[in-house]
């Protein structure tokens, strides 16, 4: 890396000062040729943990359903299956007993004639939602069959017909306050946790890379080209900006167009707020390597931070079924956390930016902040940074 970027100060030293940062994004370029194990492991690594944690399906959520074989049972299994929200695997009864004590986590179905059962250890939004539409199937069934019982199959056709031609009544679904709602998607929860995680490493391996032409004496040599802080910073910062904001984009459109995961709608939504977090994450890794004199140093930092705030910030799990309140009030320091709860209110509930302004708002205002710190302190500092690690 310094060599490179000692090549490409000589080659445009005699040129316009502009050129200086075509010449940083050439040398970041060549040593990211060289070495881009960390952008694809990191990439992998991603797709690989939020695809298997998430099921390997989509959004939809699987089911393992039984029936006593009769013709009820099967038109209510056969409406599940037509679905989209659910896969389905169908097996017998005693397979089912043995699979719900094995795998707490999965969620069965009991069909029977006139009675169903749902298999589960957590009365949770999903499981709720699926006893409602399996009654629903019931009752409907139950109602055909008294008419067709009262007046024969053709007077069912009739009431069919004019069902769907014209509702009897119009309904209008919401919820009392929508805030309070706990909604889960895991394969959402899988996809973003992750995906802020590992970009949050990629963004600081890239921004340390100021650090070490501190140290070796790169920038001073830059500096004396004439070449004006803004453009040695803005040439870093940018470059760094680009390669995580285009892993994000990456995993994303995999994810959206290859995988067939649910974003219901929020895609482009979620690709403005990427924008925004992945700015606030570089301001963050040009905060820490202004405290510290090493790659290493911060590289340790950044390892231990970025753990933390996966777990605070709601990466691994919900933090709706955290009942800790030390944990929940640390969640506003967690990076993490702003991007995680954005993506959840575009997606999963619905909302549009204005919806989620606060949390745009917040991470642009501490990436300013960080970012004029951070250049501060490092600027302060310049003159130490010339020991070895």
């Amino acid at each position: 890396m310094v060599y490179s970027l000692c090549v490409v100060v000589d080659r445009f030293i005699s040129e316009k000062r502009g050129n200086i940062m075509k010449g940083i994004w050439l040398a970041r370029l060549q040593n990211l040729k060289r070495k881009p194990l960390v952008l694809i492991s990191m990439t992998v690594m991603t797709v690989i943990f939020a695809f298997v944690l998430s099921g390997g399906v989509g959004s939809s959520i699987p089911l393992l359903v039984a029936t006593d074989h009769t013709s009820i049972s099967q038109e209510v299994l056969e409406s599940l299956q037509r679905k989209e929200d659910y896969t389905i695997t169908v097996m017998t009864e005693e397979e089912l007993q043995e699979v719900i004590k094995e795998k707490r986590d999965s969620i069965g179905i009991l069909l029977n004639e006139k009675t169903y059962s749902v298999l589960a250890d957590i009365d949770s939004d999903i499981v709720r939602k699926l006893s409602l539409e399996i009654e629903s199937t019931y009752n409907e069934l139950a109602f055909r069959g008294q008419v067709i019982a009262e007046a024969g199959a053709s007077k069912w056709e009739q009431v069919e017909k004019g069902m769907n031609e014209e509702k009897a009544f119009l309904l209008k679904e919401s919820s009392m306050d929508e805030s309070q709602v706990f909604r889960y998607d895991g394969a959402l929860q899988s996809l973003f946790g992750f995906m802020l995680y590992f970009v949050f490493y990629t963004i600081s391996i890239n921004v340390q890379f100021i650090l070490e032409d501190k140290r070796t004496g790169v920038w001073n040599r830059l500096k004396l080209a004439s070449i004006s802080r803004f453009q040695l910073y803005f040439g870093h910062l940018s470059f760094s900006y680009i390669i995580g904001l285009f892993q994000m984009l990456l995993v994303i459109l995999v994810f959206r167009f290859i995988i067939g995961t649910n974003m219901y709608g929020g895609l482009w939504k979620v690709v403005v707020i990427s924008s925004f977090y992945v700015l606030l994450v570089m301001a963050f890794s040009l905060f820490i390597i202004s405290l510290v004199k090493t790659v290493s140093q911060s590289s340790v930092i950044i390892s231990l931070l970025a753990v933390a705030f996966a777990m605070i910030g709601g990466a691994y799990w919900p933090l709706e079924i955290v009942q800790s309140e030390g944990l929940l009030a640390m969640k506003w320091l967690s990076p993490i956390y702003y991007g995680m709860e954005s993506f959840k209110r575009v997606t999963i509930y619905g909302e549009t930016l204005t919806g989620v302004i606060t949390y745009l708002s917040m991470m642009f205002f501490l990436a300013v902040l960080l970012l004029a710190v951070g250049i501060t302190l490092l600027e302060k500092r310049t003159e130490r940074y010339h020991s070895s690690e």
